[in-house]
């Protein structure tokens, strides 16, 4: 009996140990990549959208897309393209904690790695 209601304690324990705290993720950060290992055609397409901003850092988003960061009129940006160019969406700077939020369409589960900019200031 004792056995048995120590590894109900050791279950309990693990159990409230592996639980996520409300909005964690297991997202993890994508890779940063040089821009010339970034496709032409994403990067045609990044500059046909945003003709006079420049990249910043190229991130390579599950070998599926490209995150470009930018800056542009002193707001920090992310804009995610596919490896075919097509542009999927455009984060902006939300906060002074360099969190950007999901500017251009409703709000879908985050899979796979984030592209995340870690002390960048201007």
């Amino acid at each position: 009996m004792k056995k048995l209601f120590l590894i109900a304690i050791i279950l309990t324990v693990v159990f409230l140990s592996c639980k996520k705290e409300k909005g964690e993720t297991n997202e993890k950060d994508c890779p940063v990549v040089a821009a010339s290992l970034v496709p032409k055609v994403v990067k045609d397409s990044f500059m046909h959208r945003y003709p006079t901003d420049s990249v910043r850092i190229w991130f390579n988003k599950d070998s599926v897309a490209f995150c470009a960061f930018f800056v542009s009129s002193g707001i920090e940006k992310l804009a995610q393209f596919s490896n075919s160019g097509n542009f999927i969406k455009e984060e902006i700077e939300t906060n002074e904690n360099n969190e950007h939020e999901d500017s251009t369409v409703a709000e879908k589960p985050n899979t796979g790695c984030k592209c995340e900019v870690h002390g960048q200031n201007d």
